[in-house]
């Protein structure tokens, strides 16, 4: 059990010697009860969405064993994590504000970045029209066509703000072509988010945090600060470096499982509620536990990034972009490169 999901149907959760006693609702709204023993040793993460009854007793030991826990309000707002205390290695993280402060190598890394989101993201097209035999459709060529000369462009841009201006142009170019894979059911009519105005955006948007909690996580856990990072500018509360590093894997990670959801129907539009007073959609909570479950299965799906190398999986993609960072800011990376869906 790689993540431990803990939601609104979760009754309690307590420690009891090396397992956690998990006490569920067999259904919400009725009084029947479903008791569940997981090992600590089997749980790398803990996702807490909502109010779930957790002992400070569960907490301690969560911490003790390096086992990050995820905070997040039941319609999928990030609240924050509680991790373990890695932030002792120091001069790693002045090595890091250091490396922030150096505009040649910020630079190269949110280069780095674009390109591979840019990439990745013609990359889903071209995958996408190619199992519906429409690679040749004048929507598909004109976006593989833009995506591409921007991926050329961002190699001679000097300036942050030009950058950041491509990454935008080329969101805009991916997701008006994306649209069309989109069911009936739950369409999408354009990128919409705070509040995400209808069910297709709802659920980008739940993946999005859930991805980005993993790759903070991940980020804390090798002692570098997430406040800082090289692509997105530094503002109060921003995880900046978790976002930098979840940039080349919005496309390959959330947007094909959120594709593959609603084109399976796993969930329909049946499970979003809409909510008056924020203006916007939501993921319903018993939804939840399906939405995990397909979730659960694309981090740990093993894949081949490279012909003739060994398989890997997207929990271990997301190391490995933590580690290309380090390298970068000890100089053992000249040219840093992120993931490139194959």
């Amino acid at each position: 059990m790689p993540s431990l999901i803990l939601s609104g149907d979760t009754i309690s959760v307590r420690l009891q010697s090396q397992r956690l006693e998990v006490i569920r609702w067999v259904e919400v709204g009725t009084t029947r009860e479903s008791r569940m023993s997981v090992p600590i040793a089997d749980i790398d993460r803990v996702v807490v969405i909502g109010h779930p009854n957790l002992t400070i007793p569960v907490l301690q030991r969560l911490m003790f064993d390096g086992i990050p826990t995820y905070f997040l309000t039941s319609r999928g707002r990030w609240i924050g994590t509680l991790t373990p205390d890695n932030n002792k290695n120091s001069a790693r993280r002045i090595r890091q504000y250091q490396m922030n402060a150096d505009h040649g190598f910020s630079l190269k890394v949110a280069r780095a970045l674009v390109q591979a989101k840019i990439k990745n993201s013609r990359r889903v097209l071209q995958r996408l029209s190619a199992n519906r035999q429409e690679s040749s459709l004048d929507a598909q060529q004109q976006a593989d066509q833009k995506l591409a000369v921007l991926v050329d462009e961002t190699a001679g841009v000097e300036s942050m703000e030009s950058l950041r201006g491509m990454e935008g142009l080329a969101a805009a170019r991916y997701f008006e072509r994306l649209a069309d894979f989109f069911p009936s059911h739950v369409p999408f009519r354009g990128r919409s988010r705070r509040p995400p105005r209808d069910p297709a955006n709802a659920l980008l948007s739940w993946t999005y945090t859930i991805l980005l909690g993993e790759v903070e996580g991940a980020v804390r856990a090798h002692g570098l600060d997430a406040g800082i990072g090289f692509l997105h500018e530094i503002s109060y509360g921003t995880p900046c470096l978790p976002l930098d590093l979840m940039e080349p894997l919005r496309a390959p990670v959330c947007d094909l499982l959120v594709l593959n959801i609603l084109n399976h129907r796993i969930l329909t539009d049946e499970d979003f509620e809409y909510h008056a007073m924020e203006g916007g959609y939501y993921l319903k909570e018993n939804a939840h536990r399906t939405f995990f479950q397909s979730y659960e299965s694309a981090m740990i799906r093993k894949f081949t990034p490279v012909k003739g190398e060994s398989h890997t999986d997207f929990r271990a993609v997301i190391q490995e972009g933590v580690m290309t960072i380090l390298r970068g800011m000890d100089g053992g990376e000249p040219e840093p490169e992120f993931f490139l869906m194959p």
